[in-house]
């Protein structure tokens, strides 16, 4: 028990965190290294996150049955839910005991080959993670993954990070000239929420520029890259969200709007109504309607709006889209670069839903297994090849 308790430098402590959902990138790193060595530790992981998953259920069931209705697959889930500390320390111990009853109790030498300064992000492919960089209004950047949960970032404007949420609260009489700007690397995702209650999920390579504090009669944010928002009603006070040459207007509702370098602006309406405008030309989405803005105008259509937001549940959802979409939009998760033996591979068609927290050679065997082609991983790239 006291080689458990010391988790700074153990397996123990990185599979934990994992669960939890706060590992750094150089802890995924190390995991993901620690998992590759062999089938064994594989298995070891998963079946000790079954019995995490199974231990806030001990009091429905017996340990004995849980262990019975585990998976011995490798797939690897999502995302755990968070628990106060007093369920944290009884899952462990509950985990443990289960282990225990299997034999897996042996935590001697799980670290084979690593060193805590051995290891990189270069050179492997892992998933993406909560980090952003928070720049102030003084041009002071904050690297959001290196600040510990529950801190105050600015007594001034009080910011303060919950888990991995930024909040701003209101403040009666705040500066509302002072702008901030959230910024998600290649690999990042982050979610905040705004002075006036209004909740944001920024995906990865965007950034979101807004102010500390609204105005009493407009809330505007501007956003290169994909958001979703869950906006605020506030009477009399549309929400603007501007993003390149188009804005879109709401007053209380939830909606995704995606502006990557590819010559097109979407707004996917889920709920409530909004107004895209495009220079002179306005239109009003109902819930299930896209609204696309290109050289061309704005156009709108009908569409499964969970194609276009599952990125913020954990899932990236394709329904017959090019292999090219499919393999930026993975890139820009999983940061790697990719090449194709055969160009004509780039336009073959694929309907797949992925794990967004799935190792990376899972996720390119579902594609593998859906097309007909494979991929060849070497460092951080990929290559695209002809069966």
């Amino acid at each position: 028990m006291d080689n458990f308790n010391s988790l700074d430098h153990t397996i123990q402590h990185l599979i934990i965190t994992y669960l939890e959902g706060s590992c750094s990138d150089r802890e995924i790193v190390k995991l993901q290294y620690w998992l590759s060595l062999s089938e064994e530790n594989l298995v070891l992981f998963k079946r000790f996150r079954e019995a995490w998953l199974l231990a806030g259920e001990t009091e429905r069931y017996p340990l004995e049955e849980a262990w019975k209705k585990l998976d011995l697959g490798l797939e690897h889930r999502l995302k755990i839910r968070r628990r106060n500390l007093k369920i944290r320390w009884m899952g462990y111990a509950a985990a443990i005991m289960v282990l225990f009853s299997v034999g897996y109790y042996y935590w001697g030498d799980l670290f084979p080959g690593m060193s805590e300064k051995g290891i990189g992000t270069e050179g492997y492919i892992v998933p993406g993670s909560k980090k952003a960089v928070l720049v102030l209004g003084s041009n002071d950047r904050i690297a959001l993954d290196q600040v510990r949960e529950d801190s105050v970032l600015s007594r001034q404007t009080n910011i303060r990070k919950e888990g991995n949420t930024l909040v701003y609260e209101k403040i009666c009489g705040g500066d509302t000239a002072e702008n901030n700007c959230l910024i998600t690397p290649r690999g990042g995702e982050y979610t905040v929420v705004l002075s006036d209650g209004t909740k944001v999920w920024l995906n990865a390579e965007s950034e979101l520029k807004y102010p500390v504090q609204f105005s009493e009669n407009e809330r505007k944010v501007y956003l290169k890259g994909e958001a979703y928002f869950t906006v605020t009603k506030q009477e009399g006070v549309p929400f603007i969200v501007c993003s390149g040459n188009t804005e879109v207007t709401v007053w209380g509702t939830e909606f995704n709007v995606r502006n990557y370098a590819d010559g097109k602006i979407a707004a996917t309406l889920v709920k409530g109504c909004v107004v895209v405008g495009c220079g002179q030309e306005m239109c009003r989405l109902q819930p299930g309607q896209q609204a696309v803005v290109n050289i061309h105008g704005i156009q709108v259509r009908e569409v499964e709006t969970a194609l276009y937001t599952a990125w913020k549940d954990g899932y990236f959802i394709f329904r017959e889209q090019p292999l090219e979409c499919i393999l930026k939009e993975l890139a820009r998760w999983y940061d790697f670069t990719y090449f194709y033996q055969n160009e004509k591979l780039e336009k073959c068609r694929l309907t797949a839903k992925l794990r967004k927290f799935d190792r990376v050679e899972e996720v390119l065997e579902v594609l593998k297994g859906v097309g007909t082609f494979k991929f060849v991983i070497k460092g951080k790239t990929v290559t695209v090849v002809s069966e």
